[in-house]
Formats: structure tokens, sequence, C-alpha cells
């Protein structure tokens, strides 16, 4: 595999991912009113935060079947495996989308009169969960270039149809429409998938068994990978859902969506170097090459650096223009919030970096009881601020300080497993 394609196909992906992001903001507050767009925004957090039904399963997959991968061990029980995950993810998905279309259709989550739209939106958010694996799965066996080019495809077909909104493209044909290119890529996945399985002696009938393992045999892997996981994105939404409870102005959750959005625009542009460079750190982890490990991490901090650069020199520069113009003039960005931006931004840096190769080296335990410790600072954060009645920007600005204490807390334990890891390779 050619990393510089890979990179490309990445850079590209990437790309098109933050413009859907921009423009899913600046087209929907152009098509609806701020209250049915917050309406959307709560829906889009249901639908995200369900990805934690993964419950670290994919993490563990991934680690599990990249290690028999590159040991040219049998493949065949790692891919019943995912294949047992995917159809149990297929199942929450289900189970998700007619609890809360239930509360939908009942308006206690408000449908201003258009709950089918709102359930469509609410599925396409859902189905991130099963392609979770998928992505897994082509990763972990190195099938990243074809993945890659069927995200292309994807993200090309779903942000054209974001843009016909602006054509008078009816919102329901949007909604109907981007569902239907999930099920076209899950098609090709399922193709690939057949392949695959051939090819490696998976059995379609062990998947009940295989279910078994996933979440009986490795019970005590999959509660510090369940940790990890719930934690970790926790640790970005949960203002999300705190925000509405608080005294704040109404337009904060809106806000905050904006300030989420730019900080994992930023996460996914530093993901362009930091997946691409995966492959070969992991078989630096694996082979105990640590100085190639170290010098790999170098060249993705440099190159995230110029992101968070341009990222900062756009915000600082720009904001007096940019949030007026995507925001529709409806709603307003301080300067106060902006610096938090830039913040965030330069303390992801550092978090991402170490975070994706701490994982999928299966640290998943130290890791766990670090996001753990954050998630509970952040809760005390959202009391605090509950009981005291502080202002919205004070609340922004205590959740990046406990994120930041968390994100440079990542380098130390990098230092010192890797560390520890040389000194073992050199003894043998």
């Amino acid at each position: 595999m050619n990393i510089y394609t890979y990179l490309t196909l990445k850079a590209s992906n990437t790309v098109f991912q933050l413009a859907f992001g921009i423009l899913t903001t600046y087209v929907f507050l152009r098509t609806l009113s701020p209250d049915v767009f917050a309406a959307y925004i709560l829906i889009s957090a249901i639908g995200a935060y369900s990805s934690l039904a993964d419950l670290g399963c994919s993490n563990l997959i991934y680690v599990s079947m990249r290690k028999a991968y590159l040991d040219g061990e049998h493949l065949g029980t790692a891919l019943e495996e995912a294949l047992a995950a995917l159809f149990t993810f297929g199942a929450v998905v289900l189970l998700v989308l007619f609890v809360v279309g239930a509360l939908i259709i009942a308006n206690v989550i408000d449908n201003h009169g258009r709950p089918l739209n709102l359930i469509l939106y609410l599925l396409f958010w859902l189905l991130l969960l099963p392609w979770n694996i998928v992505r897994t799965t082509a990763n972990a066996v190195d099938l990243y270039v074809p993945f890659e080019v069927l995200e292309l495809t994807r993200h090309l077909l779903v942000t054209a149809f974001l843009i016909a909104l602006l054509a008078r493209l009816e919102v329901g044909e949007y909604l109907i429409a981007v569902n239907v290119v999930w099920g076209a890529c899950f098609m090709i996945a399922a193709f690939y998938g057949r392949r695959l399985l051939g090819e490696f002696g998976a059995g379609k009938g062990s998947i009940a068994a295989a279910v078994v393992r996933l979440y009986r045999d490795r019970l005590a892997s999959v509660k510090a990978v369940a940790a990890f996981n719930v934690s970790a994105f926790t640790i970005y939404v949960f203002p999300y859902f705190i925000i509405p409870a608080m005294s704040f102005p109404r337009d904060a959750l809106v806000v905050f969506d904006t300030f989420y959005k730019v900080g994992r625009f930023g996460a996914t542009a530093y993901r362009v170097a930091a997946d691409a460079f995966l492959p070969m750190q992991t078989r630096a982890v694996h082979e105990g090459r640590t100085r190639d490990l170290m010098s790999s991490v170098g060249m993705v901090l440099a190159f995230q650096f110029v992101i968070f650069l341009v990222g900062a020199i756009c915000l600082l520069a720009g904001s007096d223009w940019i949030f007026p113009v995507l925001l529709n003039g409806k709603v307003e960005i301080s300067q106060a919030i902006v610096l938090m931006m830039v913040a965030m931004l330069f303390l992801e840096l550092f978090q991402l970096t170490l975070e994706i190769i701490l994982i999928n080296s299966g640290l998943f335990e130290p890791m766990a009881k670090l996001y753990v410790t954050v998630v509970t600072a952040l809760g005390t954060v959202a009391l605090v601020s509950y009981l005291w009645e502080l202002s919205f920007p004070l609340f922004i600005g205590m959740y990046v300080l406990v994120y930041g204490v968390g994100a440079i807390l990542h380098v130390p334990l990098f230092l010192h497993y890797f560390s520890r890891q040389n000194r073992v390779s050199q003894t043998d």
C-alpha cells in the first residue's frame, strides 16, 4: 500500500467531511428557523451518542484482528466477531430508532410538525454505529484504500444533496436521498465482506457463538474498552444535554454546537495524518521499533501543527465575518468563545495523536482510567455551574480547562509506556 495514496484519500475525505459539517449549519439555518434547527441538533446528538453502544467492541476487534493479520494467523474467529458486532449494532439502531421515533411522534421531542423528517435524520446518524465495524475490519486487514474510496463517494453524494437544499430540494427528499446512499454503501461493503469471509474461512453459522465470545469471554477487556469509549465520547458531547437544563441564553445550544463543530473539524483534520501513519505505527509497536514509532509521531505532530496554525489564523482573523455568514446573523459568537475554540484546537492536537496510538496498541485500561477521571471532573463543572448559575462563557472556559488537563496527561502516559516497551525489547 502506498501511504501517500492513502494520505491523499484521507485528506480528500476530510475536506468533504469538514465541508459537510459547515454546510449543514449554513444550509439548515437558511432552510429552518433556529428553534427547528435546535431540534435537529438534539436529534443528531442522540444519534451520535448512540455510537456508545459500540462498548469499545470495534477497538477490541481491531486490536485482535490487526495482531492476527500481522502475525499471519487465522482470521476466521476475528471476522466472525466483527460480523456478530455488525448484526448486534444493527439491532441497536432499530431499537433506538423505535424508542426515539415514538418520542418524536408523541411530540415529547419537539417535531415542529415534521416527525418523519426528524426520524430520517436520526437514522442517518444512527447508521454510523454499524459503519464503524466496516471501517475497523477494512483497516485491520489493510483494505484502507477501498474503504476510503467508498467513504469519498459517500461524502461527495451527501454533500451534493445538502447543497441541493439551496436549490429548492425539500428537506424530506434530502433525508430520503442520504439514507439511500447509506443503503448503497452497506451493500458494497457486504460484497467485499462476503469475499473476505470466504477467503479466511469464517463461518456465518457461528454468529451466536461469536456474540458470546465478544461479550462474555472477553468481558474484562470489554469493560475497560467500554469505559474508555463511553467516557471519551461523553467528554465531547455532554454539554449538549447539560446546556438545556441550565439558565443560559436560548441560543447557547447553537453556540456550543458551533464550538463543538469547530473542535471536531480540527480533530477530523488531525486524523488525516494520524490515521494515515497508523499502519506504520502499529507495525512499529508490534516489532518493538520504538525509534521508528517516535519518528512517525514527530511527523504527525508537525503536519498537525501546520493545520492548527491555519485554523487559528482563520478563527482569530476572520471570526467577525465567518460566524455571521455561517449563522446567517441569527446567533452571535463572542470573542471569548473564539479564543476558547483556538485553545481547544491546540489541545486536541496532542490528545488525538497519542490517543490513536495508545488505543490501537491495546492500552485500554490506563486510557479508561484517565478518561473516567476527566468525565468526573466535567460532571463537577456542570454541577458547580448549575448551583452557582455561572455564565455560559465561564462554563465553556471551565470545560476547556478540564479537557486541557486530560489532553496534557496523554504525554507522560505515552512516554511511560513506550519507554518501558523499549527497555523490554532491548532486554530481549
